[in-house]
């Protein structure tokens, strides 16, 4: 056995008896999945991967030569999900992005792995997302439209659903406000070892220690780039309220998740 060789051994038994239990943490844009993510890489540092979402689109895009930026942020899904899937094979212990809810990876990986993820109260993860995103003029994902034009458009809808599209499992092609989308989300995330809530991190924390035996200290970090004041002044009443009918089949799995 050569030296690299020795190296890798040692570092696999090293793995096995300092972290045998593995995770896979579905990072839901605007969930506190920043600060989760972080928190668990730091405990599994011997053995920790995530795909970024800049970076892996960006490599979708320079493969595929495409310009057209709206549909390639639904294709770069499939990339993402091949990722996680090549990080699993690899044997990392924990591995941590932005992925849709992939039955190959859970049904193939589930008696090795520990699958987690937290989620937000729809609105304002619907609300952050956007003030997140808006004029951030060289990101892949950023929004270019004011609010009050944004909520018509179809991304704000797609948008609204981000639950039902993260967990659904279905083709990426469906309509995610489905009742079919939705109760596929729902059906899919009771198959999670631990669902977390933002508005409850000790609980979550808690959870994540009986899953796999680790404490977390979970940070505040990728905050917003906008004052509180600022976003609650850019929300009218009747801007609330669309975001709310957008958010339907995100506030059915919220509701249905919290119960």
């Amino acid at each position: 056995m050569g030296i690299v060789d020795k190296a890798k051994d040692l570092h696999k038994k090293l793995a096995d008896a300092t972290i045998p239990q593995r995770v896979v943490f579905h990072h839901v844009p605007k969930c506190g999945g920043t600060s989760v993510g972080r928190a668990l890489r730091r405990r599994y540092l011997l053995s920790q991967g995530t795909v970024t979402p800049e970076s892996s689109f960006r490599a979708f895009e320079a493969f595929s030569g495409r310009d057209d930026r709206e549909q390639m942020l639904v294709d770069v899904l499939d990339l993402r999900e091949q990722m996680l899937l090549y990080l699993l094979y690899e044997d990392v212990r924990c591995v941590s992005l932005h992925v849709r809810f992939s039955e190959p990876a859970h049904n193939m990986f589930r008696e090795k792995y520990k699958f987690i993820t937290i989620l937000r109260e729809p609105v304002s993860r619907f609300v952050s997302h956007y003030f997140w995103s808006h004029g951030k003029q060289h990101a892949h994902a950023r929004i270019d439209e004011p609010i009050e034009e944004f909520i018509e458009t179809e991304r704000a809808k797609k948008l609204g659903a981000t639950y039902a599209e993260f967990f659904c499992g279905l083709p990426k092609d469906v309509d995610f406000t489905s009742d079919d989308a939705i109760e596929a989300a729902i059906s899919n995330l009771k198959k999670f070892d631990v669902v977390g809530r933002l508005n409850d991190l000790p609980a979550f924390a808690d959870n994540i220690k009986r899953q796999l035996g680790v404490n977390l200290r979970i940070g505040h970090e990728n905050r917003s780039r906008r004052s509180s004041t600022e976003v609650k002044s850019a929300i009218s009443p009747e801007i609330k309220q669309k975001i709310e009918e957008l958010c339907r089949p995100d506030i059915k799995i919220w509701e249905t998740i919290r119960a």
